[in-house]
């Protein structure tokens, strides 16, 4: 993990913004945090540790959860961010406490950044698996915290073992201790219960002294034993089992033949049966034929009969036509003199209807007199309903033209907020386009900046590249010089005596040889492709600093012409992002504005509508006025005509009663309405009649024709008959005599052919068993069946005989099984006893596993410890494991002692001086942190954070601290130091300098050599 950017907010002793930019301190891969005590340096790391993990790097604090600054008001929140690195990959984390106490977490990658996590524990375990270390160990490997610095390295048995246990885990092997235990009991407690199923195995057949070793072959011998015994019994039963098949088999072939003979029997008494009656079945065959003869013929018959129907129906028809017209004629008289005389009648009508027509003219004239007065009535009142109308109207009238004058006036300020609107409008798109141009500008100066910042680091690069390829090239030169120094030597080294010289062929060599100097052909190799490489390397560094200078320049240039097209002075980010945050005021302005522009135009929109709706209300009911004036005048009309025509019908003398007239007027036209309807009915009546005749006439003439041609047909099939009779040799006396006989037919046909059946089934059926039927006899069958029954019961009692044998033979089998199980079982779990019980007494009797495991890793944290510690005290000091306990119950211990050069004892650790014990420490941390990463593949140790100590050390012991420190760069490794120490504030150039401002907190100043540059 590498921080690269911190930012932070009303934290500990910070209360404003503070941003602690790491990327200029890298560049020499050790920093230096200094500042006076209780400025704040601490709280840095305490940063860095709450936004990964949401606790800080101290016990302290975390116990008493105060991260929130003094400084910070009831309204602010406290906020900590961090961009970091994990194997090349950017990251962001972001973590908030509201003024409320609510917690908040946010993060993401910068190769996904659409994948936000926003909920605390997600985000607690995406960091815990991406840095591959939980908090505990991330503050004992990373970021060692003041106060915590020397734990480890003092600490007892018991708590190195704690604090092994959170670095390593080692808990499971624990309960792998416990599990082989466990593993352990079980298989030995199967082990006894093996043995004695086995025992009470063989006690239930009277076995004794036998082991379980022998396995199955315990019941061999009596398994043996009882099968030959089964055997002989089974033998015996098969013998008799064949004598009772074959006895079995006699007396089923004698029931067959007395069957046989019985069934032959029987088939030829039922053919013989079945053949006298063959007389009667040709006398029923003769029937036969007679009337399938008839029944050609009857359907003749049938339609003669039909058609002679048909005419005798016709006949009566045409009898009762003639009735009816006879009838008619009758009527029709009658219905003539009744017609005259309603004609004589009909004739005075006229007369009645003129009578009537002066009553009527009368009376509806005393209806109008009626009507006249009570319509002058109403248009009275109807009069005086039209002035009350017009008062109110003009009442209104006078209303509307007050909300007019009012509505005008709303309109016109209605008028100027728009005008103001459109103004707004204006100004807040030209506030946004402005806005949107300096985003703009911003990303392009800070993409600038990395550029720039880009283009130092590539040169950087390529320094280093040129140092690298300097170094390479003269120690492939000084390789390349030892190998033709060596050739000659290389040469004399394979000469041998009595064998030429390939160079001049002599069989002496006298001269004398020299050692060869140490040289390695492949190293050569490998230093010329190294060389070749960083050439390469180089070639492509130069060429990307030099594409990215340009493009730098392009954007620069690019950034130039936007400031002086916009009139900016310069292009620093902090002045774009003044301008930012000044038009960004003036564009909450002008929305403000226009906000307040919306509620004044709301509110005259609503004022204008609710006047225009009373106006509204008021012109939908002036509508009327119109219609009342012009009502009044017809009503003024109406009057007058009335009163005139009142006055012209009372001259007339025309009766105000009407009841007397309407009577007369109702009886003179009930004598008119029973005239005319008499008159109608005796006319349409005689019409009827009439009609009714000539009806009847034409069915006549039609039935006749019917008839003529029905006789002619019935003639015609009756001929037909008569032939087909003599054609079929049929008389009429036969036939009349067996005509009712042909549904018998179906009945005759069917008993011929269900005889023929029959008597062609006997006859196969008798033919089939003829010949061995008459050479059968009847037999006896109960004598065999007598020796069935004895061969049956001695057959019964050896096979219950039998069955008892096979009971106890299976269930020695099942026994033999059953041990047989037994015993691979013991054998298996015996394998799995002995491989158990040396892990049991490895792990349990002797060391715990958990401790061996944790020896394991203390011995190798030494090891890499010692190299360190080895550099630091210039060979005089070395860490050893204890080799006594603090307890005699452990095997070993995990205490320290160390070993002194100079008094060539061992001693404990607590005995070391202060400067002493922070070399140690310092030693033991580096040496830890060595050890974990070579050991787990998911943790990146690129950098490390240690906090005080080294103002105890003198300057010898600093330099060789420093020293030691700085051999991390060859690893990349990136190492930050908490300390005032005045020495380190020289030899560090890379610094966060933390200070106290009164009531306002701490602030900090960055200082590395790219910061310097800048």
């Amino acid at each position: 993990m590498k921080p690269m950017n911190l930012s932070i907010k009303c934290f500990l002793g910070f209360h404003e913004e503070t941003q602690v930019d790491f990327r200029p301190l890298y560049e020499d891969k050790l920093f230096l945090v200094t500042g006076p005590t209780g400025a704040g340096k601490t709280s840095i790391f305490d940063a860095i540790c709450y936004a990964l993990y949401g606790e800080g790097s101290g016990e302290e604090r975390n116990k008493a959860k105060c991260y929130r600054s003094q400084l910070a008001t009831d309204q602010e929140d406290m906020e900590v961010s961090l961009d970091f690195e994990v194997r090349g990959e950017g990251y962001h984390i972001r973590r908030v406490e509201t003024a409320k106490g609510l917690n908040k977490a946010f993060f993401y990658s910068d190769a996904d950044p659409e994948k936000l996590l926003t909920k605390i524990r997600e985000v607690n375990q995406e960091v815990e698996t991406l840095i591959g270390l939980s908090l505990d160990q991330f503050k004992k490997i990373v970021m060692i915290p003041q106060g915590e610095f020397r734990e480890f390295l003092t600490a007892g048995t018991k708590d190195k073992s704690e604090i092994l246990k959170k670095l390593f885990s080692t808990e499971q092997y624990e309960k792998i201790q416990w599990l082989i235990k466990a593993k352990f009991d079980e298989a030995r407690n199967l082990d006894r219960n093996l043995v004695t199923r086995f025992q009470e195995t063989l006690k239930e057949y009277a076995i004794e002294g036998k082991d379980i070793e022998m396995g199955p072959d315990a019941l061999e011998e009596s398994l043996k034993t009882e099968e030959e015994n089964l055997q002989t019994l089974v033998n015996a039963g098969e013998a008799l089992t064949l004598q009772e098949k074959s006895l079995e088999q006699a007396i089923r072939q004698r029931e067959k033949d007395n069957q046989d003979y019985r069934e032959f029997q029987r088939v030829r008494e039922e053919f013989l049966k079945i053949q006298g009656r063959q007389n009667a079945i040709k006398v029923r065959e003769k029937e036969l034929r007679l009337l399938k003869k008839i029944e050609a013929i009857t359907h003749l018959e049938k339609q003669l009969l039909g058609k002679e129907g048909e005419i005798k129906k016709y006949k009566a028809e045409l009898t009762e036509l003639a009735e009816g017209q006879r009838k008619l004629s009758q009527h029709r008289e009658k219905s003539g003199k009744a017609l005259d005389l309603l004609n004589l009648e009909f004739q005075g009508l006229d007369q009645l209807k003129e009578e009537k027509n002066r009553w009527t003219s009368l009376y509806e004239k005393s209806l109008r007199l009626h009507d006249v007065m009570k319509k002058l009535e109403a248009e009275e009142k109807r009069g005086q309903e039209n002035q009350r109308k017009l008062e109110y109207l003009k009442k209104k009238e006078e209303q509307r033209r007050e909300l007019s004058l009012e509505e005008r006036s709303v309109s016109e300020s209605l008028s100027q907020e728009k005008i103001r609107e459109m103004e707004l409008k204006l100004s807040l798109q030209e506030s946004h386009g402005r806005l949107k141009m300096l985003k703009g500008l911003y990303e392009k100066c800070q993409k600038w900046e990395n550029s720039e910042a880009a283009i130092m680091q590539l040169k950087k690069e390529e320094d280093n590249l040129q140092r690298n390829l300097l170094v390479g090239q003269n120690a492939w030169t000084s390789e390349l010089k030892k190998r033709s120094a060596n050739y000659a030597a290389i040469l004399r080294a394979e000469l041998e005596e009595e064998r030429p010289c390939p160079v001049c062929g002599s069989l002496e060599h006298p001269g004398v040889s020299r050692e060869a100097q140490d040289f390695d052909e492949e190293a050569l190799n490998r230093l010329e492709e190294n060389c070749k490489k960083l050439e390469r390397d180089l070639l492509e560094k130069n060429a990307l600093r030099q594409n990215t200078e340009k493009n730098t320049a392009e954007l620069l240039e690019e950034i130039l012409l936007l400031t002086d097209e916009q009139g900016i002075q310069g292009h620093r980010l902090d002045d774009i992002r003044i301008l930012g945050v000044e038009e960004k005021a003036v564009y909450r302005r002008i929305e403000n504005q226009t906000l307040e522009n919306k509620n004044a135009l709301n509110r005259l929109t609503t004022q204008k509508a609710g006047l225009q709706e009373k106006i509204t209300d008021l012109d939908r009911e002036l509508e009327h006025l119109d219609d009342v004036l012009k009502e009044a005048d017809e009503n003024k009309a109406i009057l007058g005509e009335l009163r005139g025509e009142l006055k012209s019908l009372q001259s007339e003398g025309v009766p105000v009663e009407t009841q007397a007239l309407g009577l007369k007027i109702r009886e003179l036209d009930r004598t008119i309405k029973d005239i005319t309807q008499r008159h109608e009915e005796a006319r349409q009546a005689h019409e009827e009649i009439l009609q009714k005749e000539k009806e009847l006439s034409g069915r006549e003439t039609a039935l006749h024709s019917t008839l003529v041609g029905a006789l002619d047909q019935a003639k015609s099939m009756k001929d037909q008959f008569y032939e087909d009779l003599d054609k079929a040799e049929v008389s009429r006396e036969t036939y009349e005599l067996e005509k009712g006989n042909v549904q018998r037919m179906g009945e005759l046909e069917e008993e011929v052919t269900r005889y023929y059946q029959s008597y062609n089934g006997a006859k196969g059926a008798f033919e089939l068993l003829q010949e061995r039927g008459e050479q059968l006899i009847h037999r006896e069958v109960e004598p065999l069946q007598e020796q069935l029954k004895a061969l049956q019961q001695e057959l019964r009692e050896k096979q219950a005989e039998i069955r008892e044998k096979t009971i106890l033979y299976h269930n020695l089998q099942k026994a033999h099984e059953k041990l047989t199980k037994i015993h691979e079982h013991y054998r298996t779990n015996k394998k799995m006893l002995l491989m158990v019980q040396d892990l049991h007494d490895t792990a349990i009797v002797g060391m715990g596993f958990e401790t061996f495991v944790q020896s394991y890793y203390f011995e190798g944290i030494l090891l890499r410890a010692n190299e360190r510690m080895h550099r630091m005290t210039e060979g005089r000091f070395q860490l050893r494991r204890r080799n006594e306990t603090e307890s005699r119950r452990e095997k070993i211990g995990l205490g320290i002692n160390v070993f002194d050069e100079y008094t060539g004892r061992e001693r404990d650790v607590q005995s070391l001086s202060g400067g002493e014990s922070f070399k140690a420490s310092l030693a033991l941390a580096l040496g830890l942190s060595d050890f974990i990463e070579s050991h787990k593949a998911s943790v990146n140790l690129e950098t490390i954070f240690i906090d005080e100590g080294f103002g105890s050390l003198d300057q010898d012991s600093l330099d060789n601290a420093m020293e030691c420190l700085l051999e991390l760069n060859l690893s990349g490794r990136i190492v930050g130091i908490i300390s005032h120490v005045t020495e380190l504030k020289d030899r560090i150039p890379g610094k966060i300098e933390v200070k106290t401002v009164p009531g306002k907190g701490s602030v900090i100043v960055t200082s590395g050599r790219k910061a310097l540059m800048k």
